[in-house]
């Protein structure tokens, strides 16, 4: 059963980063489980990680005589907590990214999540999903340069940037956890989905090749 991994980017409180990726962890859940009325090809697990808990590494990397792209065996990082982050993102034949732009770019906490590895992330397909003013634009233009450049990843054609109201930025709304879905939000459940279908496309095709 390929395993997608939902990955915040933003740990900032209080934000949209958790309403968003409860949002878009539903999106998927009815896309791909065949809620929708689409009975699936074949079934996946979808897991939405906490920025604040394991095995999500917030924190700047520290540690470590060998840059990441020396290691390929997890237990081969001095840190445990990167060494369990490893294991995990290895266990992961997919990646969704959901996160706000700050200051014109990649959120500080979700370029360090990345940079702690090299090889666990490489050919893997990833979408991602971001947001704030202009949709986050100057955050999904560096997203991809990151993952297509430097760490090889499959870069999906398909990418979500979602304008936020000033009032979910400098007001006091957020888009919440449980509960309605804002309605500037539903509206790009369309686009979402688009994604999601490429991504499940592209592991489909992927788990296929590898059982013939």
């Amino acid at each position: 059963m390929p395993k997608i991994a939902i990955i915040p980017g933003s740990a900032r409180v209080p934000g949209n980063c958790k309403g968003i990726v409860a949002w878009v962890t539903q999106l998927m859940s009815d896309r791909l489980g065949g809620q929708d009325g689409n009975p699936p090809e074949i079934y996946f697990d979808i897991m939405a990680l906490d920025v604040t808990s394991p095995p999500y590494p917030l924190g700047p990397l520290v540690d470590g005589t060998l840059m990441p792209a020396q290691i390929r065996d997890s237990a081969k990082y001095p840190s445990p907590a990167i060494q369990e982050w490893s294991t995990f993102i290895s266990s992961c034949d997919g990646f969704v990214i959901v996160t706000p732009q700050h200051n014109w770019g990649i959120p500080g906490e979700l370029k360090s999540s990345l940079d702690h590895l090299y090889w666990e992330w490489r050919d893997k397909p990833v979408m991602f999903v971001t947001y704030g003013g202009h949709g986050g634009s100057r955050c999904a233009a560096q997203l991809k340069d990151v993952l297509g450049g430097g760490l090889k990843m499959h870069v999906l054609s398909r990418s979500v940037q979602i304008t936020l109201p000033s009032d979910y930025i400098t007001g006091d709304q957020r888009v919440p956890e449980d509960g309605p879905i804002p309605d500037f939000l539903q509206g790009y459940a369309p686009s979402v989905l688009d994604a999601v279908d490429e991504l499940k496309q592209f592991l489909t095709d992927k788990s296929t090749s590898s059982d013939a």
